[in-house]
């Protein structure tokens, strides 16, 4: 049977198997079993999500979460998206040099 001290002064201990918290038997030593594959099943999850975090660093991998024959998607919709705004800043730019050259400043 595998034990935990709980208070070893009273000597109490917990059952692991059972589930209670008994009086400690002589021979229990405050040995713990433990069954780590939920935990290290949702380690390996996370090691996967952290593998794709980095992946998404280079635009053109495929993700865990996207749908298959996307592995280019991001890699396009950084460049429409670096169009739209350079169309912006661009036209925000060249508002300000016709404004400044109408005031007579430039």
């Amino acid at each position: 049977m595998a034990y935990v001290k709980l208070l070893p002064e009273f000597g109490l201990a917990y059952n692991i198997e059972a589930g209670k918290v008994e009086p400690e038997a002589p021979a229990a030593g405050g040995v713990v079993k433990y069954n780590f594959k939920p935990i290290n099943e949702s380690i390996d999850k996370l090691d996967k999500y952290a593998d794709d975090l980095m992946n998404s660093l280079a635009p053109t991998g495929a993700f865990l979460e996207t749908f298959p024959g996307r592995d280019k998607s991001i890699y396009y919709a950084s460049i429409w998206t670096n169009i739209f705004y350079g169309f912006i800043v661009g036209g925000i730019a060249a508002f300000v040099v016709v404004m400044l050259l109408e005031a007579g400043v430039i």
